[in-house]
């Protein structure tokens, strides 16, 4: 996949192609970028839709930062998605989509203090 995907608030394209094949090299996890999976991701439980650049389900907390990281490093938004049951539309964006809920549904805490 070569495309070049214009989120609204951005000037430039993004390169979706070099986007996803830098997080499958660098993520522990899922990295999903086809058609399918993007329209499965555009809407949650709103009548708000907004097609996802990609999708990716980390393995680790690790790979989160690592999605985060690269997506970072491409000027790309990232949405962290839980039940994807928001009533308003916060579940969906021109971003990639981190979905916590295949592999890290048991995190129990969240350290503030370390973020980057």
């Amino acid at each position: 996949m070569n495309q070049a995907l214009r989120a609204p608030h951005r000037a430039e394209p993004t390169d979706a192609g070099a986007l996803e094949r830098e997080l499958a090299i660098s993520v522990d996890g899922e990295v999903r970028f086809d058609a399918g999976t993007r329209g499965a991701y555009s809407t949650d439980a709103s009548n708000f839709r907004q097609v996802p650049i990609g999708v990716v389900l980390p393995r680790t907390v690790e790979a989160a930062v690592a999605t985060v990281s690269v997506c970072r490093k491409h000027r790309v938004p990232v949405l962290s998605r839980g039940g994807g049951t928001s009533l308003a539309g916060q579940c969906t964006n021109a971003a990639v989509v981190i979905d916590w809920t295949k592999y890290c549904h048991r995190l129990q805490s969240v350290d503030v203090e370390r973020r980057r």
